[in-house]
């Protein structure tokens, strides 16, 4: 083989990995993303009763659910008005809210009772304030700050 031949060798085998990583990437863009109905764990909050007007929210906070609704797993998920997919936590007898998907890539993270968990990648996040404590995710959690009223959970909308 001639230099020229390797030459083209590589640039061909180069294309054909770079079109192979391309595709691999887009595949679990679109299927490795874990959603919330299947960690049988938490609780998926259908925020109805704000619909139908039975729960008035105050002022710039959104209706998340009752606290009746959570159950035993002290985990649920709510989809925030401005922010979409999150998770709702109580941790150490305190109420917290997070987006709820990693900031790593585009999975749906999970409360395990201790720590907020990423299952794609192996990150994990504080559950006192969404700091990252081990894995990949570059970034903290959002966090939105949580109000209960009269067994209704609301979070601030911005």
């Amino acid at each position: 083989m001639n230099r020229r031949e390797f030459i083209r060798r590589i640039a061909v085998s180069t294309v054909f990995v770079g079109i192979a990583m391309t595709g691999a990437y887009e595949f679990v863009e679109k299927f490795a993303q874990v959603s919330p109905t299947q960690n049988s764990e938490a609780t998926v909050l259908s925020q109805s009763s704000q619909s139908s007007g039975q729960v008035s929210s105050p002022a710039g906070y959104a209706y998340v659910g009752q606290v009746t609704d959570i159950g035993a797993s002290s985990s649920a998920y709510f989809t925030h008005p401005k922010y979409g997919n999150s998770i709702l936590i109580k941790f150490n007898g305190q109420w917290k809210a997070f987006v709820a998907t990693c900031t790593h890539a585009p999975c749906t993270v999970q409360f395990t009772g201790s720590s907020i968990y990423c299952p794609c990648h192996d990150g994990q996040f504080d559950p006192n304030n969404g700091a990252v404590t081990r894995g990949p995710p570059p970034r903290p959690l959002p966090e939105f700050s949580v109000l209960v009223q009269n067994g209704s959970i609301f979070v601030l909308t911005t």
